[in-house]
């Protein structure tokens, strides 16, 4: 059996975070480490974070204090990295979970299970949410081997392979691009469902939507890729203001000449990749 260890950033999560930590303690299987990382909470989320580290030798609690500064992707997945940081035992399998999640029975075991192929190297659950008919669906359906950012499952392997994750908003999705251009595969198990305790909103704002395009040039687009790319976020947000605004963001990567994340190499293919992925989701 794999072994697997998690790490968890969470900020200001009290309300949601005593049901996520019984979902995890009461799984048929446990990590070797479960690494929660306070990131700047106010609330009571550290105190709840200390009682289970008292009652579970497996957690083990840190205090981070990431930027002030409103960094979409970037706050989250540099409290991971501090966190990951901070793992001592070995193990086969890394998971970047949110706080505000309720895993299933045996979620552990299952993900574990879909490793068994050696060329997986990311597997997830789906999110599920409570609607307003009071009923637990997927309220924001994704690409169907797409894993959602708050519920990632790692060999160390592939992980290493993808030089870890990018402190940058998109984060999760050029973990999986990256992923498959090294070969590995990205598997969703539809039938793991996760509830999602704290919806997503659907409005982005004009800053959120500006990192956007801005990421979009970042990880190599080109502005065709790019343009369509934001288009196609447009088409399932219905926002003009996140089509503004996100096209904003990419022509303002190439005014200002920011840093690419990805390699040359690295780009063509994630253009030739988003291309097909854009027009197989079109027709």
């Amino acid at each position: 059996m794999k072994t697997f260890s998690i790490v968890v950033p969470v900020h200001n999560e009290e309300k949601w975070l005593p049901f996520f930590l019984k979902s995890v303690c009461s799984q048929n299987l446990l990590p070797e480490e479960l690494i929660l990382i306070d990131d700047n909470s106010i609330d009571r989320t550290k105190k709840i974070m200390l009682d289970y580290q008292k009652k579970n030798n497996f957690i083990r609690v840190f205090s981070y204090k990431s930027s002030t500064e409103h960094m979409p992707g970037a706050k989250v997945v540099n409290a991971f990295l501090f966190g990951y940081s901070k793992l001592t035992k070995p193990y086969d399998l890394i998971f970047k979970l949110d706080a505000d999640l309720v895993l299933p029975a045996k979620y552990f075991q299952l993900i574990i299970n879909a490793f068994s192929n050696h060329r997986i190297g990311i597997v997830g659950g789906v999110l599920i949410e409570l609607s307003k008919k009071g009923k637990w669906e997927n309220s924001h359906p994704m690409k169907k081997d797409h894993v959602r950012g708050g519920l990632k499952a790692y060999s160390t392997v592939c992980y290493k392979r993808i030089g870890g994750l990018i402190p940058e908003m998109g984060w999760d999705t050029i973990d999986e691009i990256l992923a498959t251009y090294h070969g590995y595969e990205v598997k969703v198990l539809n039938n793991l469902k996760v509830k999602h305790l704290r919806p997503i909103g659907n409005v982005y704002s004009r800053n959120t939507s500006f990192m956007q395009g801005k990421a979009f040039y970042k990880m190599r687009y080109g502005l065709i890729i790019g343009t369509l790319s934001c288009l196609k976020g447009f088409l399932i947000k219905k926002s003009f203001s996140f089509l503004f605004w996100s096209i904003l963001g990419l022509l303002n990567g190439y005014l200002k000449k920011e840093p690419y994340i990805v390699t040359k190499n690295q780009g063509e293919f994630i253009r030739s990749y988003r291309f097909k992925s854009i027009f197989k989701s079109i027709n």
